[in-house]
């Protein structure tokens, strides 16, 4: 077809972009479907790792040691966190929230938000966000049953980030490969399929044009037009007729009817 692009050109294009679409949608619920797995998959493994501190803890607690006075509590959450890349600090807090062992030793005596221990009563792990900081909370049972305090973890997800950034780049790579085999191939199977459609708009287009040549598919194009142009003018004369033949005002009666019945 003359004066752009060809059927099957545009038809090609527009699955093409259907495909990239559709690929694009798939990579991108995929990806948030591993950010979800995989951040829950690291907050399960730190949670065991709090979980361990806590017990640990815990077992100085049963000896009759305070909660301040564990020994080796500061030793104990420094070697865990040089053991574990994913952890970004560990503190061991008392329930009113006063810091007593923290990997940053800065922070010792401070006072942490109450809202990282608005789950300390339930007595189970609980996890926590504060801005761009994940946290996990495991409590510290004395042997009376009694919170005394809890292990608090703090980690990033820049791990997550990293295998999420090579799980997307494997995605796009097999989009790109899906495609650039897809696309020609269906382009090519477009223009095979739909070769009787072209040469069949072109023959109609050819026949719609001024002077087309007598060819059998122009005179059976030109004798269709011609007579759906000759019904149309017959009803317009005919509607014309019925509106000269209605008075402006009808009376009520048969014979308003009658009328009725004839324009209809």
């Amino acid at each position: 077809m003359s004066g752009g692009l060809s059927f099957a050109t545009r038809l090609s294009g527009v699955l093409a972009v259907m495909l990239l679409l559709g690929c694009g949608l798939a990579a991108g619920l995929n990806y948030l479907k591993f950010e979800r797995m995989l951040l829950e998959q690291q907050a399960r493994v730190l949670e065991i790792l709090a979980g361990e501190l806590g017990s640990t803890v815990e077992n100085s607690l049963a000896l009759g040691v305070r909660l301040a006075g564990v020994p080796g509590a500061q030793a104990l959450l420094e070697r865990s966190r040089a053991a574990e890349p994913l952890i970004g600090g560990l503190t061991i807090a008392d329930a009113d929230g006063v810091v007593l062992f923290d990997t940053d030793r800065q922070n010792l005596g401070t006072s942490l938000p109450q809202q990282r221990f608005e789950a300390l009563a339930r007595q189970e792990a609980w996890r926590f966000r504060i801005g761009a900081d994940y946290g996990i909370g495991a409590p510290i049972v004395n042997g009376f049953g009694q919170p005394e305090g809890a292990v608090l973890l703090r980690y990033d997800r820049s791990a997550v980030d990293e295998r999420l950034a090579a799980a997307l780049l494997a995605m796009v790579q097999a989009t790109l490969l899906a495609l650039a085999i897809a696309v020609p191939l269906g382009a090519l199977a477009l223009h095979l399929v739909t070769r009787r459609t072209r040469r069949w708009f072109a023959a109609v287009e050819e026949a719609m044009q001024p002077g087309a040549p007598p060819a059998p598919l122009a005179a059976g194009l030109q004798a269709a037009i011609g007579e759906a142009d000759g019904v149309l003018r017959d009803a317009e004369g005919r509607l014309e007729e019925i509106a000269a033949e209605v008075p402006e005002e009808l009376p009520e009666g048969p014979q308003t009817e009658t009328l009725e019945r004839a324009m209809t």
